[in-house]
């Protein structure tokens, strides 16, 4: 499982099975005793087939030459060479070879030969295919980071909104430390002091820490974790040593610069780690690999212990106890993901250690992790040689180690880079390398972020005395553990191997002997339960290096990580779809002028790319998103409706019905409009063309003052076919838009089963098969533009119906009479008597009015989570009712574009989520809702059942 090599000596690859090269081999040693003669058909170096037309010496070369006519035109010539002609066939189809490249096509070699053409084909287009995908996969991935970067912008205009509204609501202070939001939360400042209001449980499976630290304690603890994972150590103890961690760090690092050196003597090393983010496999294989910490091994984590995997607080607790009783000997540099709000984000969109500890532990020992992390060095230098930073060098020229040193690290980390110190530290946790000199922005990791090329890292090193820079942050495009970049001086290296489960990546470490000479040694770390199993066997045995050499990725591995990677980037890039549909319709739809619902292929590929802004092989993700017909179209109406928003609605806390009701408020509002049928008619056609466009579509609610987000407006227009000007028929309009409406309505308590039939009878031969526009202005016999009470009774008894009394017919006005002004206009009428639905309109139409909502929702849910933080500092997870609106306004506040929901549907929202009507919330049961980790539980919540049967 592991492989290594050191600096300056190369590393050997094996790109080939023997087996093969022993056939290539045997095939060319014998090729010689087939004789060949003119016009035979042959085959060349085991791919190309043409005859021969020429034996013998030649002018241009020494020994036997084959000239050969070509079946394709791939050759170079017309059979002249150098001036000299051997023998003529078409220009372009003319080669020579030398005799042992030759076979005869009906040779078993030239069989054998050409298929090892053909599985050399096959297996070059799997690996080209595998890092295609991991190129998507790692596009997408740092999409989900340039996403959080968006968001930390929007949060601060959330903080601003509520600090101007609500100014003395919360305890949340001024600034973004985590010490102070702890302070905020009732953690004592005093770290010896966490832990110590904490009770041990009598029925407590897990191990027990006693203080002083003593090295039996510690591997007492590590062997808990390597063969009982899934049982959680106890909070106490989690809190105890976390606080031990702060305060040591606090005492030893006296700026932003740790200094570390390389344990003496023959057998000292330093192990520097790359990520790991929680893949816990890989950290316990690099402690079997390479030993424990210990007076002759020393450990420098480089940042981003935290998110994505699920196990990022037992390989800081091993870090932390050792720390304890070696302090020169451990360290963790902050990444990225040591912040407060990046953790907070779910597993699936990046983040994962928030849920991770919540579920272990609770929301308490999170904060005294943040705190921890506020305290970790922004870089260390190794020997006075070596950097080590998480990220990498800056944007800033002329910036020295002393200059990083005091940089303010008790904070987050900052995403606005003008100040010089907030970009140093921005760029020691963001910045990644690029092989052309000078700085870029790179606008694929999010705003702000930089790329630095070699003649940065020189100069850096140069001015600081240093040798060389090892930095981490991201998977090598080559998906091996480490890459050497930058002549030498720059080494980024990787320690969590398949990455999230799914890359089929190798990780690394680099190991410094005690002469500063460094070996890089790659492993693939076997899964969990695998080393679980092994150390259960081996009982409290010190785990042996392996000795077996370093697994070579097969092809069908690779099939596998790649099928694994796509499924991964369907689903990120279905969430995306959902968030810009309205993008997505206008960009085909403007192409599709004459409303098919279809666009060529090509069209659909730029509007993906242009809509979503993202640069990725768009071709090769067609294959696998739509169906491209014989004249090459796509049908991009059917996409955008297969696409659907994956949110977790029914476990946000709302009462059943609520979909309906947020629709129903909405056509609500056109009922109190009360406009004549003229007014309406003109209000839906306004140039009199007697057909309805988009755009008159849209004004016409706004006239109607609806307040609908253009988003929900465009998930209507979605459904509602069109004619091949763009535009609909004003009644057929009406009619379907009227569907819309009566789809709400299904369920609710309005009329008895009887007086409800009599209704369907009443509408039914009053409209029959007529527009229902035509029906209203024969029962309008004034011409007014409603329908008061005596023209409705005058239609009712026009029916001729048998058993109808008065008092039926006065409940039946009382039903359609919505506003209770004593007439119809015309959308109360329509309202009253449904239309068939046959195209499924109102489902579409209510279902995409809602997935707009909730897709919204879901692309702030992180400024959102901030929000209802604000009135809630202890991190309990509840907030009162009249809070969480609060929390949704400043969010429509903060919206740079149209609003999330309107301000009746934020009221209706609420309504619903507080099912159990005790004024309160739960803010972090509805955030969820939005991650995939709803879905089933995780080994965190396991871990915590666990560590206390009883629980």
């Amino acid at each position: 499982q592991g492989g290594a090599f050191h600096a300056g000596h190369p590393r050997a690859r094996v790109t080939a099975s023997g087996g093969a090269r022993a056939l290539r081999a045997a095939a060319m040693a014998n090729n010689d005793n087939e004789p060949l003669k003119v016009g035979q058909k042959v085959v060349i170096l085991g791919k190309r087939k043409g005859t021969v037309r020429f034996i013998g010496t030649t002018a241009f070369g020494p020994g036997e030459w084959v000239g050969i006519e070509l079946e394709k035109p791939t050759g170079t010539h017309d059979g002249m060479a150098n001036g000299h002609r051997y023998f003529t066939c078409p220009q372009g189809h003319g080669v020579y070879v030398q005799r042992q490249g030759v076979l005869p096509s009906t040779s078993w070699q030239a069989a054998a030969s050409q298929i090892q053409s053909l599985l050399r084909g096959r297996k070059d287009r799997q690996e080209t295919e595998y890092k295609r995908a991991f190129q998507t996969w790692n596009a997408m991935d740092m999409e989900e980071e340039s996403q959080f970067l968006d968001q930390t912008a929007t949060i601060s205009r959330v903080e601003h909104m509520l600090r101007a509204y609500h100014p003395a609501t919360s305890g949340t202070p001024n600034g973004n430390s985590a010490v102070a939001l702890s302070i905020s939360g009732g953690v004592s400042t005093n770290y010896n002091d966490w832990g110590q209001d904490m009770a041990i449980e009598a029925d407590y499976e897990g191990p027990h820490v006693k203080w002083p630290l003593t090295l039996a304690n510690v591997q007492e603890v590590l062997h808990h974790i390597r063969t009982q994972p899934d049982i959680a150590i106890h909070k106490k103890y989690v809190a105890e040593i976390v606080g031990r961690g702060c305060q040591m760090m606090n005492q030893e690092l006296q700026d932003s610069v740790y200094d570390m050196e390389v344990p003496p003597g023959p057998d000292g090393k330093l192990v520097i780690c790359g990520d790991t983010h929680g893949q816990l496999a890989d950290f316990l294989w690099v402690l079997k690999q390479n030993g424990e910490p210990g007076n002759t091994t020393g450990y420098l984590l480089n940042g981003d212990v935290a998110d994505r995997g699920e196990d990022a607080s037992e390989i800081l607790l091993i870090v932390l106890m050792y720390k304890c009783l070696y302090p020169n000997r451990i360290m963790i540099n902050r990444g990225n993901h040591e912040n407060l709000e990046m953790n907070r984000r779910s597993i699936d969109h990046g983040g994962g250690f928030f849920d991770e500890v919540r579920d272990k532990y609770d929301a308490t020992v999170f904060m005294m992790f943040q705190q921890l992390f506020e305290l970790l060095p922004l870089a260390t230098v190794v020997s006075k040689r070596v950097f080590v930073v998480h990220g990498g060098l800056f944007r800033r020229d002329g910036v020295l180690v002393q200059h990083i040193r005091t940089i303010n690290r008790r904070r987050q980390c900052p995403t606005n880079t003008e100040a010089i110190e907030d970009a140093l530290m921005f760029d020691c946790l963001w910045a990644d390398p690029q092989d052309f000199p000078g700085v870029s922005r790179a606008a694929h990791r999010g705003a702000n972020c930089i790329r630095f090329g070699p003649d940065v890292t020189k100069r850096f090193l140069g001015n600081n005395a240093l040798s060389l820079c090892i930095r981490s942050h991201e998977v090598p495009n080559s998906l091996r553990g480490f890459e050497d970049r930058h002549d030498g001086r720059l080494i980024t290296v990787f320690t969590a191997s398949n990455y999230c489960g799914q890359t089929g990546n190798y990780g690394a470490v680099v190991i410094f002997h005690s002469d500063m000479s460094y070996t890089v040694e790659e492993h693939m770390a076997p899964p969990l339960e695998t080393l679980v199993q092994e150390y259960r066997s081996q009982g409290l045995s010190t785990p042996q290096r392996s000795t077996v050499p370093l697994k070579n990725i097969t092809h069908e591995d690779m099939a596998q990580h790649k099928d694994k990677m796509v499924g991964d980037i369907q689903e990120k890039l279905k969430a995306k779809i959902v968030q810009h549909k309205d993008d997505l319709w206008w960009y085909w739809m403007q192409v599709d002028q004459a409303g098919t619902g279809k666009v060529p292929a090509a069209i659909w590929r730029q509007g993906m790319a242009s809509a979503l802004q993202l640069e990725l092989p768009w071709f090769n993700i067609q294959k696998t998103m739509v169906t491209v017909d014989a004249a090459g179209m796509v049908d991009y109406k059917k996409f955008l409706e297969d696409v659907t928003c994956d949110i977790n609605a029914d476990s946000m806390g709302f009462e059943a019905g609520w979909e309906n009701k947020i629709v129903l408020k909405f056509y609500e509002s056109l009922l109190r409009s009360d406009l004549t049928l003229k007014q309406t008619l003109e209000m839906f056609d306004q140039d009199g063309d007697g057909k309805v466009s988009p755009l008159e579509f849209k004004q016409a609610l706004a006239c109607a003052q609806t307040n609908l987000p253009e988003a929900q407006v465009n998930a209507i227009l979605r459904v509602i076919d069109r004619d091949a000007s763009g535009k609909l028929n004003v009644q057929d309009f009406l009619d379907r838009f009227q569907v819309v409406y009566n789809k709400t309505k299904e369920g609710e308590p309005a009329l008895s089963p009887d007086l409800r039939n009599m209704m369907g009878k009443i509408g039914r031969m009053l409209i029959g098969g007529n527009s229902r526009v035509d029906v209203f202005k024969r029962i309008d016999t004034n011409g007014d533009g409603y329908v008061d009470q005596k023209e409705f009774y005058a239609a009712l008894d026009s029916l001729k119906l048998d058993g109808v009394t008065q008092g039926q017919k006065q409940q039946i006005w009382a039903a359609v009479d919505v506003n209770g002004d004593g007439h119809l206009n015309y959308f109360e009428f329509t309202s009253a008597f449904e239309v068939v639905d046959t195209g499924g309109e109102g489902d579409k139409a209510m279902r995409g009015i809602i997935e707009s909502i909730l897709a919204s929702l879901q692309k702030n849910q992180m400024s959102l989570g901030f929000a209802f933080r604000y009135f809630d500092p202890k991190g309990e997870g509840r907030v009162q009712k009249e809070d969480f609106k609060a929390g949704l306004r400043a969010l429509n506040a903060s919206q740079k574009g149209a609003h999330a929901v309107t301000d009746d549907q934020l009221e209706m929202l609420v309504d619903f989520m507080d099912s159990d009507k005790d004024g309160t919330i739960d803010y972090q049961e509805f955030l969820d809702a939005f991650s995939k980790k709803n879905s089933g539980i995780s080994r965190g919540q396991s871990a915590a059942a666990k560590s206390v049967t009883s629980m």
